[in-house]
């Protein structure tokens, strides 16, 4: 049997994008037989109970004890330093996988990153700003001790940590979400947009806000639905949400509003492309691996322009047609597509 050992430096409770890839990973390589061990730090604790996500077949260790590691094959959730922590691995095959941001800054706005000290200590926080610097530091040298490094957008290549590296492999993310024809959506009400996650200028607060302001003014008949408390007194506060409710929740809306100037891959993405629902994004290279129908913006007018088309075209009755071509793109990125490019990845 094949052991597979994953090791992450935050607790996936946080279940962000990079979590959840952890989750559906080792769910699915336990489920064709694999034995799988989760390790990670206990940072960033996060709300979501693990049990109710991982598969009874899969071991999870949390905390700061040093544990002997011993697998066939170690994925590390790759982060300067962190590796370091696990020197007992004693597996003979090692893969980096580069899902953070902190260390592919080329995929994200460069206005979140050239910034005055003080205040992008503010805007990322200590520990990633640390990262941050000590990467750009040591450059690739740190991955030059595994055997594979594994990028999760093609964009990646042109990162100053792995331009150089030999043993390149990409191979996209995937979701197991889908349209859910049961979600309650009526198309003849109201055009709804969800926001998901906007609360900061990373995530494109302000442009958000800004898109708000405008269509209150339009009085259109335009609902719009966050997971962001005090966003805008117009907009529908949906409070937490739970992960089986999400694929409900996207196929209702029309549109997701995601103006992330920040960010790696775009889970929130293939899951709403997954559930028929159309993406309205920022232009940053983590997105550009994305093709219609999700609308990749640069300023706010773009934005505008792109949601007074999609209104139009639910208005005349076509938005069947968009939806359609969303479940194609999304398709793309489902588990059938992607999972067996990782059970060769891992050799399971």
């Amino acid at each position: 049997m094949t052991e597979i050992a994953i090791i992450t430096h935050y607790d996936l409770s946080v279940f962000r994008g990079g979590e959840k890839f952890v989750l559906n990973l080792a769910n699915s390589l336990a489920d064709i037989g694999c034995r799988v061990k989760i390790y990670s730090l206990p940072f960033r604790r996060g709300r979501i109970r693990i049990e109710n996500y991982l598969s009874e077949k899969v071991a999870y260790f949390s905390g700061f004890n040093i544990r002997k590691v011993e697998a066939d094959t170690s994925y590390y959730i790759y982060a300067p330093l962190i590796y370091r922590v696990f020197f007992l691995d004693k597996s003979p095959r090692k893969i980096a996988g580069i899902h953070g941001f902190v260390i592919t800054p080329e995929l994200s706005d460069p206005i979140v990153w050239n910034l005055h000290p003080l205040y992008f200590l503010r805007i990322h926080g200590l520990i990633p700003s640390l990262a941050y610097h000590y990467a750009k530091l040591i450059g690739g040298k740190e991955l030059k001790k595994f055997d594979i490094v594994h990028i999760i957008n093609p964009f990646q290549k042109f990162s100053y940590l792995i331009r150089s590296f030999e043993n390149l492999v990409y191979i996209p993310l995937w979701t197991n979400y889908s349209r859910k024809n049961d979600s309650g959506c009526e198309e003849n009400e109201k055009f709804k947009i969800l926001m998901l996650n906007v609360g900061n200028f990373s995530k494109g607060i302000d442009i958000s806000r800004a898109i708000i302001n405008y269509f209150i003014k339009k009085k259109l008949r335009i609902d719009f639905l966050s997971n962001v408390k005090a966003l805008h007194e117009k907009v529908k506060f949906l409070g937490f949400i739970e992960e089986k409710k999400m694929p409900y929740i996207l196929s209702k809306v029309h549109a997701l509003l995601y103006p992330a100037r920040l960010d790696t891959f775009g889970m929130t993405i293939i899951e709403s492309l997954n559930c028929g629902t159309p993406v309205i994004t920022m232009d940053i290279f983590a997105h550009r691996m994305f093709d219609y129908p999700v609308f990749r913006c640069s300023r706010v007018s773009d934005y505008l322009k792109v949601i007074l088309n999609l209104y139009k075209l639910w208005e005349e009755g076509q938005f069947d047609i968009i939806r359609n071509a969303a479940i194609k793109e999304g398709k793309k990125f489902s588990k059938e597509k992607v999972f067996p490019l990782y059970r060769r990845l891992l050799k399971c």
